[in-house]
Order: structure tokens, then sequence, then C-alpha cells
């Protein structure tokens, strides 16, 4: 792992740690860390790759006892993307590395075709596919697809599907 990565991670343990515990004991269970990083492959390249933490159970001191944790190949392009999500609450905060600071963000909202449109690219169909089978003109496919992500501030249909899986938005 390249080492400003490294104090990242260190950056995001502190401040996650800090999020968590300021949270009501009640609500802890309820909300998911998520950050991507770059990790070194054996012959020297480097993938960008998702963790996501999600506390199951906890010691009688509301303390996470044990946790998931999924690691997957990042659909995001950059390092970084700290992210605190309660689909439950509907609440999402991401982290500004600089100032270690959680910022709560506006709770984003996909209209009715937005989210038929993502949901159709996430089973794998064409703009000519979606356009048929939503009985639309292909140009209205890419003026919803071009409005999920200026809306969710992602740049491919990837990053927006796993972004709008994240804020529980499908």
């Amino acid at each position: 792992m390249p080492d400003d990565e490294l104090k990242m991670l260190l950056k995001i343990n502190e401040s996650g740690f800090s999020f968590f515990y300021d949270l009501p004991v009640e609500d802890r269970s309820k909300y998911a860390i998520s950050y991507d990083f770059n990790l070194k492959q054996p012959h020297g390249n480097l993938i960008l790759v998702n963790h996501k933490l999600k506390p199951l159970l906890f010691d009688r001191f509301h303390n996470p006892w044990i946790a998931l944790c999924i690691v997957s190949i990042s659909s995001r392009s950059e390092p970084g993307n700290i992210r605190f999500t309660s689909s439950e609450l509907k609440k999402f905060y991401e982290l500004d590395l600089k100032k270690k600071e959680w910022k709560e963000k506006k709770n984003l909202h996909l209209n009715k075709r937005e989210k038929e449109v993502l949901l159709l690219s996430a089973q794998g169909l064409t703009m000519k596919e979606i356009a048929y089978r939503l009985a639309i003109d292909i140009n209205t496919v890419k003026f919803h697809k071009r409005t999920v992500f200026s809306k969710l501030k992602v740049k491919s249909i990837s990053e927006a599907i796993t972004a709008s899986m994240d804020l529980a938005l499908l």
C-alpha cells in the first residue's frame, strides 16, 4: 500500500471511531463505514479496493465485538470516498480528511424513471435495450443517466450503481 494511503487509513481509523462513539448507542448497529484504498499486488501493480465494515454484535460496553467486513474491487477511480451510511436512518456522512470532520450530506432522491434506468443498467442492458424496455427514446435514457451521475457525483454507470446501493436509493 502506498505510504500516503497508509496515513489516510490511520486518519480514517481515528476519525471513524470518534464518529462511531459519538453516535447514540441505539444507532451504532445501523451504520456502516466504507472507503477506498489501493493494495499492492505481488507483481507491484496497485488495485483499488473498497472496504466496508458493519458492526453486528456489541459487548456490554457497546463496543463492536463482531463485524461484517467486505473487501471488493472499487468502482471508483481514486482512493478515499469515505462514508458512514445508514440505509435504515436514510443518512450518510462523508469525511473531510483535511479537517478530520464528518459532514452530513443531503439525503439524495432518485425518481422512478432514474431508478428504472439504473436497475436495468445494473442488469447489464445497453442503452438501446433500456430504451426499448421502457418504451422511451435512447436520448431520454442518456438524459436520465446524466441526471443520476450528476446527483451522485459519479463518472460511470458502475460508480452510480455502487453509490446508489450504498445510499439505499434502489
